[in-house]
């Protein structure tokens, strides 16, 4: 896994009230907001005796141990051991690490590197000043390797298999053809369906319940553009154009919870149906696309040394074209020492 980067840990509402624990990049961490509103994050393992801070609770801006009372500040110090006078001095020993957070946007990120931040901040906001009508879905933890997350983010040619419900079980298996176009700086790439593509593949609109209520009531139709971006430092976006210029941007945010589990941030922004009904009906269609895609990880059995590397086809080029520039800048950016893990995430 790659460190020395900034990750989305949480969004901002999932600290409304109490602690909050996450494991992220292979560490357990508990996140809360001190008696300031500020969000922290601690290493979630109390140095006395071990016990879990995220089972704790939040006493007066300090997370407070579940085991025996102890309380740590969001700097990681020990504020107060109950089983001793206030008068007693605590062992210096007596704390946890606390890392780097950044709040913008109903997001909140976090720096687990083993470099300083060095005054760098997450990457930019994508909607760039635009207003929009956000809405955050709940996280996901999938059971697959960060890059097996991130090709599949990109992968049109699992939907009519995987996502029937919502997309309806007689979808086009076709894939248009993607012209793919890497950035400058080769940190981030723009796909679309190329224009000169043999054959076209009209994009698909939810379907059932759900689907009508998005075309009857928030006037959901086929749009007149779309593409999709991939950033090595933010993550994967899809943005659609409608006829009359409205226009929908959903953003996910990937993070490594360990070697074989990737949390998945879905985050959307649009400009189409801009109220409370529009985000409850794009509530369910997303939270009923995400559900149907947890079947995908508990179909892949796992490759045998003797057997051959994956077959990819003209439908995975999107797929294949994200992992490929982020091993690269990885590698680029890693320790000597980390590189290999940071590639094979």
């Amino acid at each position: 896994m790659k460190i020395d980067a900034w990750y989305c840990a949480c969004w901002s509402r999932e600290l409304r009230s109490g602690p909050l624990g996450r494991q992220l990049l292979g560490r357990h961490l508990v996140l809360f907001r001190d008696a300031n509103g500020a969000a922290r994050a601690l290493g979630a393992r109390c140095p006395h005796r071990g016990a879990d801070l995220a089972r704790g609770s939040v006493v007066e801006g300090c997370i407070e141990c579940p085991f025996h009372g102890w309380r740590f500040d969001g700097a990681g110090r020990c504020a107060r051991i109950p089983s001793q006078p206030e008068s007693m001095r605590i062992p210096s020993s007596a704390r946890v690490p606390s890392l780097p957070l950044y709040e913008r946007q109903g997001t909140i990120w976090i720096w687990m590197g083993k470099e300083a931040a060095n005054d760098t901040e997450p990457p930019p906001d994508p909607l760039a000043g635009r207003s929009a009508r956000r809405v955050y879905f709940d996280a996901h933890l999938v059971g697959a390797q960060f890059l097996d997350v991130l090709e599949n983010f990109f992968d049109k040619a699992h939907l009519p298999f995987i996502h029937t419900g919502s997309f309806g079980s007689r979808q086009n298996p076709l894939v248009a053809r993607q012209q793919v176009t890497i950035d400058p700086d080769g940190r981030g790439l723009r796909a679309e369906d190329d224009p000169n593509s043999p054959w076209h593949v009209d994009p698909k609109l939810p379907r059932g319940f759900v689907g009508l209520l998005a075309r009857l009531i928030l006037q959901l139709r086929t749009p007149v553009a779309q593409h999709t971006r991939f950033e090595v430092e933010s993550g994967a976006q899809l943005y659609l154009e409608y006829p009359n210029g409205t226009f929908d941007l959903f953003v996910t945010h990937l993070t490594p919870a360990d070697e074989k589990h990737t949390w998945l941030f879905v985050e959307s922004a649009r400009t189409r149906a801009p109220h409370a009904v529009g985000d409850w009906i794009q509530r369910r269609a997303i939270n009923k696309v995400l559900a149907e895609g947890k079947r995908e990880t508990s179909l892949i059995l796992a490759a045998d040394r003797e057997e051959a590397p994956p077959v990819s086809v003209e439908s995975d080029r999107r797929g294949l074209a994200a992992r490929h520039l982020y091993e690269r800048w990885a590698a680029s950016r890693a320790p000597a020492e980390d590189r290999d893990l940071a590639v094979n995430t």
